[in-house]
């Protein structure tokens, strides 16, 4: 799909499914990925069209939407995405107009503008303003903690021997849901990666061998990960007996119920702690993957970042939109809404108590990427790492690895 969208925009310019009327009011189609915040932008888009009535913005709320309107060559004007492989893919082929000639483009932390350009770019153009930066790491039981007198780590040794400790007086110290593959995925596998390897180094070395990754290449995930997953087994056996059948939403109701001292989830489980328990008293800390303090970072997703799709017959008006979400007042306000962090260079601190563990972290541009958001969809890395988790067959896990990404590279060559 991703492929025969590039081949529309090589053969055409794409337009943009934006329209004008005999009033001259300028329709705009903005496309977000998020369902749950379409209460706040329909609140943005009101006060937006209040002050430029000139312009109307109709909002659609499904991503899904976006290859197959690429392919009717009726796309979007204004689109949001996370910053993963495939939205690389779009960027890469030059889906998106270049966005550097716009003020608000200055205004955006260099630490998050550079996640979004090691993607990858389109002859060096800014394709995309992130919006908003979620931060994850281990939600921890303030009230565990404290009863039983455990510190929050801040080294390898001391979560270990945090993990002991809890073991040691019959507390489950981390409550795994294998059941469902990516939580494996974000929480164990993104973590312990992100903690001892260079992620993007890693990433741009088996990118440059292509598909000669493989027992001969100077770096693959046989040969590079075997510290990764020595780790994560050590993780997973620190989990409940039952972890292979518990899903996310399994978890979310133990540990709310206090099951666990720990949970390796993002800030979108913090909420659905809340609603099972309105009393839970958590935290969030970075987990440390080696004994040097200073080594320690926060796992990161450019959760949502702006884009105006190439060839649009409104550019000025889609810039205008894309100017006014940039704002600190509408940017600021969604990520201390959302439990994630502002974009902007001049942001305020994010005031959520249960992030402040990560926040320093985020402020000194201390974090990384998760491993599992480079692989591509045709990887399923999902199923791979649940089999993972139950079997802790490491050695074939990552030749697994390897053998797909060889696969999908060789598919893909040009």
């Amino acid at each position: 799909m991703i492929v025969a969208a590039g081949a529309i925009l090589a053969a055409s310019s794409l337009v943009g499914c934006s329209s004008a009327s005999g009033d001259g009011v300028t329709t705009l189609t903005f496309m977000q990925n998020k369902r749950e915040v379409v209460q706040y932008f329909d609140g943005v888009i009101a006060e937006f069209e209040a002050q430029n009535p000139d312009i109307l913005v109709v909002q659609d709320f499904n991503e899904n939407n976006f290859v197959p309107s690429l392919i009717r060559d009726a796309p979007p004007d204004v689109v949001t995405r996370g910053s993963n492989s495939i939205t690389a893919d779009f960027t890469k082929r030059g889906i998106f107009a270049d966005l550097s000639g716009m003020p608000v483009a200055a205004t955006v932390d260099p630490n998050i503008r550079q996640l979004v350009n090691d993607w990858g770019q389109y002859n060096g153009q800014t394709a995309a303003l992130p919006f908003s930066l979620t931060a994850a790491g281990v939600i921890y039981n303030k009230d565990i903690f404290a009863k039983y007198g455990v510190a929050v780590p801040t080294t390898w040794d001391e979560f270990v021997q945090a993990c002991e400790s809890f073991k040691a007086n019959g507390v489950t110290p981390i409550y795994g849901t294998f059941k469902d593959g990516w939580t494996i995925n974000q929480g164990a596998f993104d973590y312990a990666a992100g903690g001892l390897i260079d992620v993007q180094q890693f990433y741009d070395q088996l990118n440059a061998e292509d598909s000669s990754v493989g027992t001969d290449s100077p770096v693959s995930f046989a040969k590079t990960l075997p510290p990764v997953t020595t780790a994560m087994q050590q993780l997973m056996s620190y989990t409940q007996p039952d972890a292979g059948s518990r899903s996310y939403s399994d978890g979310n109701a133990a540990f709310a119920a206090g099951q666990a001292a720990m949970y390796l989830q993002g800030p979108w489980a913090l909420s659905e702690l809340v609603k099972a328990n309105p009393n839970v008293n958590v935290g969030t800390f970075a987990l440390p993957m080696t004994n040097n303090p200073d080594d320690t970072k926060a796992r990161v997703n450019v959760d949502m970042a702006l884009s105006v799709v190439n060839g649009t017959n409104h550019l000025d008006a889609a810039e205008r939109f894309v100017s006014y979400l940039m704002q600190p007042d509408v940017i600021n306000k969604y990520n201390a809404q959302n439990a994630a962090f502002s974009t902007l260079a001049d942001a305020p601190p994010q005031q959520n108590p249960q992030l402040a563990g990560l926040a320093p972290l985020i402020e000194a541009g201390r974090f990384y990427q998760g491993i599992t958001t480079y692989l591509p969809a045709s990887i399923t890395k999902d199923n791979y790492v649940q089999a993972f988790a139950i079997d802790r067959d490491a050695a074939g896990f990552l030749s697994t690895l390897d053998a797909d990404w060889q696969r999908v590279a060789e598919r893909t060559a040009n």
